[in-house]
């Protein structure tokens, strides 16, 4: 396995890869662009390493050589590209390789489906486990519904990524078991950054898991999308999943940044 990855992502999948990669005994090293220096990926991270104060103006390519750059002086061996799909995967990919590094963003091909079941204007905000459908192609490589797969199937897939990338024989993906359901967590309309994170609560449940950018001491920066955080819960069946996401929602608090928790525990209740 790997001593040192370089996460080249910020926000909350960075988050989950860097913790990922801290359970298996690896060194998470995060980049930060200016303004995004108490941002949670950075402040979780093992090591930080700043792309300067223009590095939210350089083009894909540059970007990508930053990246490297970073990887190079943190002795980083490996980059996990976490869900940076701008940055181009393939092109991304080549550049690791031809640097010497080791692209840690393996395809994750044979899981469970999963379908949007909830979109609002331009906000998805739930998604579900569906039965497999034969010729159906599974969606993986999504920065949400992905968690859906770990619910059911009980891997870790960013783990899975990482071994596989370290050239470890794999298990066979396990058949799914159950139901799972993701809902997401937007900022307020009236939210204004950069703000302190205030009063974030993240309440324990069985079968759930909570993804989020928030942590008190944190930042939310002008980095930040509007999504606070995705609430994955997993259950015997949909009945079961649904009753535990929307426990754990109802337990969710934060003071600042606004969120929409209203309109959430709203929606779930609707979706009975």
């Amino acid at each position: 396995m790997f001593e040192t990855v370089l996460v080249a992502d910020r926000g909350l999948l960075a988050v989950r890869v860097i913790r990922s990669c801290q359970r298996l005994g690896i060194k998470a090293v995060s980049c930060v662009a200016e303004g995004d220096e108490h941002a949670l990926h950075a402040l979780v991270a093992d090591e930080v390493i700043a792309l300067g104060p223009a590095a939210d103006q350089l083009s894909r390519n540059d970007l990508i050589q930053a990246f490297i750059e970073a990887a190079l002086v943190s002795g980083a061996t490996a980059i996990h590209p976490g869900g940076a799909r701008d940055l181009g995967v393939a092109g991304f990919a080549q550049a690791v390789l031809a640097a010497g590094l080791i692209w840690a963003g393996a395809p994750l091909a044979g899981l469970t489906p999963w379908s949007e079941t909830v979109r609002r204007g331009d906000r998805a905000l739930l998604w579900e486990t569906a039965p497999p459908v034969a010729g159906q192609a599974a969606q993986p490589g999504v920065v949400g519904p992905d968690r859906l797969v770990e619910a059911v199937t009980g891997l870790d897939l960013v783990e899975r990524q990482l071994r596989h990338a370290a050239g470890e024989p794999l298990d066979d993906v396990p058949a799914p078991s159950g139901h799972a359901i993701q809902a997401a967590l937007y900022a307020g309309p009236q939210t204004l950054v950069p703000v302190a994170v205030r009063g974030w609560v993240v309440p324990e449940h069985d079968g759930v898991v909570i993804d989020a950018v928030l942590a008190d001491g944190a930042w939310l920066t002008r980095h930040d999308d509007a999504v606070l955080a995705r609430v994955t819960a997993h259950g015997r069946d949909r009945a079961q999943a649904l009753d535990r996401l929307t426990a754990a929602v109802d337990g969710i608090a934060v003071t600042e940044p606004p969120a929409e928790l209203a309109a959430l525990r709203a929606l779930l209740r609707e979706s009975r």
